[in-house]
């Protein structure tokens, strides 16, 4: 018996010790709940339900048709065009199954997985279960269609149909078809193969049968003879392009559907799984559609479409070096809204807002290496518009196609927002290797072209002359789009500068270019950050674009940390806007308003971003403005850029590192006001895990990726403890109540309880 009490004593002991502890283990494991998209019904719209899968390069998607499936492909480089002609980004193709069971089922169900990044069908036909999954696999560059009848067997019968969006030519064998033509510059070729599993497969006129099969693979592989590193942009002959796609659908079909999945899902996971949002809500059990109209203050869709953003970041910014388009890379039509190109005034650059911040640096790299490799491309275009000028460096226009063609209004300040990527991935990373090979050569011939362009005004400051503020107004000197930009450029190159020890003339230059510089931000009559030096602001012009809030976001001029005066001044110019406007737009504004610290008013954004909509015709109206059943962002038409301002404006909610330090929870909205997060990266390679109750932080994890010193921000941070998961006292700076730094040592882990 008193062995007993012995044994009951310690248990209890040891409980209480590890409820003591407990806040420190929970933000190790952020509870965040399956995360899916799922529907009662097939999808009869692509732009609207359709459901997207994707591997970075190559992507699809799919209805989910009971009768009849379509799997709608496309591939990044398949444009019309070149490096003279415009062109538009172009649909690939379509892979139909007729089957024979016709359209009546029971069960029905289609999902879209965000965990594992797979698509599901499953329905029943006369007490048969028919499944399908379906999958674009990186590692194997392909896409998988898997179906099987579980519990039944010889009973899937179908015909596969492969259809060209253009005029190509099609060659059908027993198990297989290939696709293949031509346009303006390039040539591409699609390939299927059907791997059966039991039953009869056989070659029609223009379709492959299958016959009372129990499972059957089929596997498409897509590509161009499209090369970013070629003066033509084209490389290899027709035998060559065709070996090369060969050798990889025959490398697929090598492999078992199940070797293909596990070698997918590894690849997937460890890029998604770097990142938990627990805001302490279950899935709820209705279809997202249904979701979206009934129950949008669901904190459940907050974090789907948090991951979401992760999602598409992942399916459509990988591999070869090119940035998503205007629709990532899904597109069903050969006339897209605005080309599906390149837009170099916001859009391409909001689709990378949560590239570093959100644990995805290696997706901001097809993005990087193609501004590097256009802007240092002897004689290419983006050099070719600086020279037209007489001028030294790089710019370009707003439109651009993936040949280097750049077209309607020059866009020259876009020069120093593409750097700015180029260095928040150095600041998030510390890739020095990166900086000094790739993001440096780069920037500093963007300043180049700056220095020459550049005119001393009245007041002895320099200012870019006759520039605009997209896509409004008139074209003069100063106006602040150009010179907060500007400013971003000059600042974070003067601090590459003196990392690399480069050139001391170049940085001499530099420096005294932006000691007088006009740094964009000056405030108004009535109160507001001015738009344009000299034009007057309308007050309440609701225009869309932000252009002279990028001090607020995603600069770093203007912030209560630096200066309330300012930050007061841009909350002016944003409350003037008005909460209108969609996609891009508004979750632009939830950005803005999350660096201003105001969480309730970007989550009341982040819920009118979820607006549900069906418009898929060209429009600024905001009431048509929001997201689709298949949670696409709608500017509408369909457009990716606000579905990742949306993740990035989220994370901007949880974590901010913008200004020398990384704050904690800086715009945490009521509704939020229990959760965990994991994962999110700050400024410095540092990874930061948050648990925070009842509106306040409990604990801290933080992870050193590079062994920096590591300063955060938190009000009443300064009593602390901080301690190593060894549980060894760290001693800390406390530079005040709210703010404290410790050393820190690469690979170790810091934990700061409140």
């Amino acid at each position: 018996m008193k062995n007993c009490n012995f044994y009951a004593i310690l248990i209890v002991s040891f409980l209480c010790a590890c409820q003591a502890f407990l806040p420190s283990i929970a933000t190790l494991h952020a509870k965040q709940p399956q995360l899916k998209l799922w529907y009662n019904k097939p999808a009869t719209k692509w732009m609207t339900s359709a459901l997207p899968i994707g591997n970075g390069e190559f992507g699809a998607m799919f209805f989910g048709g009971v009768a009849n499936e379509r799997v709608q492909f496309n591939e990044k480089t398949v444009w019309t065009g070149s490096p003279s002609v415009r062109g538009a980004y172009q649909n690939f193709g379509d892979l139909y199954l007729d089957f024979l069971e016709g359209p009546e089922c029971t069960d029905y169900n289609r999902e879209l997985s965000l965990d594992n990044a797979m698509g599901t069908v499953s329905y029943k036909v006369n007490k048969v279960t028919y499944v399908r999954e379906y999958f674009a696999s990186n590692p194997d560059s392909v896409i998988v269609i898997r179906l099987t009848t579980p519990g039944s067997v010889n009973k899937l019968n179908f015909r596969l149909r492969l259809s060209d969006a253009h005029s190509g030519t099609m060659d059908i064998m027993r198990n297989g078809i290939t696709m293949r033509g031509s346009l303006d510059l390039i040539s591409y070729e699609a390939q299927v193969r059907i791997v059966n599993e039991g039953g009869i497969v056989k070659a029609g006129d223009n379709y492959i049968g299958v016959e009372n099969a129990n499972a059957v693979t089929i596997l498409l592989v897509g590509g161009t003879n499209y090369s970013i590193s070629s003066a033509t942009y084209i490389e290899g002959g027709p035998k060559e392009f065709h070996e090369r796609i060969s050798r990889r659908i025959t490398h697929a079909s090598s492999k078992s559907y199940k070797a293909l999945k596990e070698s997918h899902l590894k690849d997937y996971r460890s890029l998604f799984d770097r990142v938990r949002l627990d805001l302490e809500a279950t899935m709820p059990n209705m279809p997202t559609d249904e979701l979206l109209r009934t129950y949008r203050d669901s904190k459940y869709l907050d974090m789907l479409y948090f991951q979401y953003g992760r999602y598409l970041m992942i399916s459509s910014s990988r591999g070869m070096n090119l940035p998503n388009n205007l629709q990532g890379i899904w597109n069903d039509s050969n006339s897209p809204a605005w080309q599906c190109d390149i837009h170099s005034n916001i859009n391409v650059q909001m689709n990378y807002w949560p590239a570093e911040n959100t644990n995805l640096s290696e997706c901001h790299l097809p993005f990087l290496n193609y501004i590097a490799v256009e802007a240092l491309k002897h004689d290419g275009s983006w050099q070719k518009v600086a020279k037209k000028e007489k001028l030294r460096g790089w710019a370009m226009h707003t439109q651009n196609n993936i040949f280097g063609y750049t077209n309607w209004n020059i866009n020259r300040p876009a020069n120093a927002w593409y750097c700015m990527h180029l260095w928040q991935h150095y600041a998030y990373t510390n890739d020095l290797d990166f900086l000094q090979k790739c993001a440096f050569p780069v920037m500093k011939r963007a300043c180049e072209y700056w220095f020459d362009r550049l005119v001393e005004n009245n007041e002895g400051q320099w200012v870019a002359p006759s520039e605009w503020s997209p896509e409004q107004g008139p074209w003069e000197d100063g106006v602040a789009y150009a010179q907060q930009l500007i400013y971003e450029l000059f600042n974070s190159t003067l601090n590459a500068s003196q990392i690399l020890h480069v050139d001391p003339s170049f940085v001499k230059e530099l420096g005294e270019k932006l000691k007088r510089l006009d740094k964009g931000v000056t405030i108004g009559d009535w109160g507001q950050i001015r738009e344009w030096k000299h034009s007057p602001d309308v007050q309440g012009n609701i225009h869309r674009h932000l252009s002279h809030l990028i001090a607020l976001y995603p600069g770093n001029q203007i912030s209560y940390h630096l200066d309330s005066l300012y930050a007061d001044a841009a909350k002016k110019s944003l409350e003037s806007r008005g909460d209108g406007a969609t996609g891009w737009s508004r979750a632009w504004k939830i950005s803005c308003w999350a660096r201003l610290f105001d969480g309730e008013h970007a989550y009341k954004l982040l819920k009118q971003a979820l607006n549900l909509t069906y418009a898929t015709y060209v429009t600024s109206d905001d009431k048509a403005g929001g997201v689709y059943e298949n949670l696409l962002d709608a500017h509408p038409s369909y457009q990716i850029d606000g579905n990742f301002g949306a993740t990035a404006g989220i994370t901007e909610m949880l974590i901010q590192s913008n200004q020398g330090f990384i704050q904690l929870l800086p715009a945490l909205p009521e509704v939020w006001s229990n959760g965990r997060c994991e994962g999110i990266k700050g400024v410095g390679n540092f990874v930061v895990d948050l648990y925070w109750k009842k509106m306040d932080l409990v604990s801290c994890l933080i992870h050193s990726n590079s062994g920096e010193v590591c300063k955060l921000y938190y009000p009443g941070i300064g009593n602390a403890k901080i301690t190593t998961l060894g549980r060894q006292r760290v001693k800390y700076n406390r530079i005040n109540e709210n703010v404290v730094s410790f050393p820190t040592v690469k690979g170790r882990d810091y934990k700061i309880i409140l």
